[in-house]
């Protein structure tokens, strides 16, 4: 099989929360049958939002001095544990040796599988201001139901007030409100369109009809390296 690298640290935990989804995602009955994968765990690349609104340095060399860690450590295939940090994967892409997989494209193409027309984005300010997923699910004519400045920083405060600052007990009234606004505004299903997201909606009982980009990036590297998946995701949503 071959080995996938992911470019990790932004933040910790949603790394682990990737690393986690990947073994879940592989069929596998023995240590041997799982994908063997890298991590480089690099806390110190930089806020991407804030390089995105040009209040930050560029996260771009430490993201490519990851990806040469691992490259140089035997990794087939990259990965990277955060949404808004695709918005620099056309910087990167010329400076990689080995092909990879993003995960916005892979969440555009789950949502077209499943046959979704509208969808909500669930994601940090940096993610719905870089265009990178609206830009993805229009190459299949999915119709984005966007969060507003307000919503966005409610959002934006789950993952960093919420998550990378480990507040268990963290208050999720405004989120759900958010989520009520948007599925009236016509979101059918929400992307989770931050790596922390997932992790918040678990940790502070959120439901809803969510789909998942980490789980579906996991499902999408255990298959590229030459694994077979344990849950396929290209199911219908429920009715």
């Amino acid at each position: 099989m071959k080995t996938i690298g992911i470019i990790g640290g932004m933040g910790p935990l949603a790394t682990a929360d990737l690393f986690r989804k990947i073994i879940l995602c592989t069929a596998a009955q023995a240590d041997q049958e799982h994908v063997p994968i890298l991590i480089d765990n690099n806390t110190a690349i930089p806020d991407r939002t804030a390089a995105i609104r040009g209040e930050g340095p560029s996260p771009v060399p430490e993201l490519l001095r990851s990806a040469r860690r691992l490259m140089q450590g035997g990794a087939d295939v990259l990965i990277m544990g955060c949404n808004t940090a695709h918005y620099f994967l056309p910087a990167m892409l010329p400076q990689l040796t080995v092909p990879f997989l993003s995960m916005i494209d892979a969440a555009a193409q789950h949502c077209a599988a499943r046959g979704l027309s509208c969808v909500g984005l669930l994601a940090s300010a940096g993610t719905c201001a870089s265009g990178i997923y609206q830009k993805a699910l229009a190459r299949y004519g999915i119709r984005l139901v966007e969060p507003d400045l307000q919503q966005q920083q409610v959002l934006q405060d789950v993952i960093y007030y919420g998550v990378k600052a480990g507040d268990a007990s963290y208050d999720v009234r405004a989120f759900r409100q958010t989520l009520q606004a948007m599925r009236a505004a016509g979101a059918g299903q929400f992307i989770l369109g931050c790596t922390e997201l997932p992790i918040a909606v678990q940790r502070y009982g959120v439901e809803e009809s969510f789909i998942d980009a980490t789980e579906v990036l996991a499902a999408a590297a255990v298959s590229f390296a030459g694994a077979r998946c344990a849950a396929p995701l290209d199911r219908k949503p429920a009715a």
